[in-house]
């Protein structure tokens, strides 16, 4: 049985929702594909304020200029406590080869799928943190 539940919420500010998104580099990307939802675990960076992320073909053809949500997290699979960020904003793809170098540099080699990269303008940010009792 986990130590502790996360019985208690607490709302992030956008500065701190900001700063889960900069500290972590692992995130999921929800789109529509084919009138359905999809999900898919993608790598990520942030630079100027926008998140950036390896895609294979199939999915830039998806999601250029799409509205997606884009989510982070550090919640402990024991104890249920972390926290959550959601962005939610349009998907563009890089084709600016500058835009492009920029980007490849700040992201793992490995993670770079044909030098195909999508940049997510956040529209709406927000985070949870879910704490245990007391705000512990």
């Amino acid at each position: 049985m986990p130590a502790h539940r996360a019985s208690e919420t607490r709302e992030l500010s956008v500065e701190d929702s900001l700063d889960l998104l900069r500290s972590v580099r692992f995130g999921r990307i929800a789109f529509s594909r084919h009138a359905l939802p999809a999900i898919r675990p993608v790598w990520h960076t942030v630079v100027d304020g926008c998140i950036v992320i390896a895609a294979d073909p199939a999915m830039i053809r998806t999601l250029h200029r799409q509205v997606v949500a884009y989510e982070v997290d550090t919640i402990d699979h024991q104890t249920h406590l972390g926290r959550c960020v959601i962005i939610t904003g349009i998907a563009d793809t890089v084709t600016d080869k500058q835009e492009l170098a920029h980007f490849q540099r700040r992201l793992h080699p490995e993670t770079i799928v044909d030098s195909q990269l999508i940049m997510i303008d956040p529209d709406i940010i927000t985070g949870i943190e879910y704490l245990g009792r007391n705000g512990a």
